[in-house]
């Protein structure tokens, strides 16, 4: 197994955010790249997790806490909130 990795193809995505978060995420870039990290790559793997977590509950695959009808149960609607 090779320790090499290939660059992988990059698109741009356009979505809505609160302008909130926006500056937030702005603000995370700076200090990220100040302290010499790529935020980019850390939303991309993010991204990934949630994706994966989006199409199990898509899917139907059963989570913690869930009933079958996809609706969160009394405790872990108490967690939520």
């Amino acid at each position: 197994m090779g320790v090499l990795k290939r660059k992988q193809e990059h698109e741009p995505i356009t979505f809505k955010l609160p302008a909130a978060l926006k500056r937030e995420i702005e603000a995370l870039r700076t200090r990220a790249e100040e302290a010499g990290f790529d935020l980019g790559e850390t939303i991309t793997a993010a991204m990934w997790r949630l994706c994966k977590q989006i199409k199990a509950e898509l899917d139907g695959s059963p989570r913690p806490g869930r009933r079958a009808n996809g609706r969160v149960s009394g405790q872990a609607a108490e967690r939520v909130q």
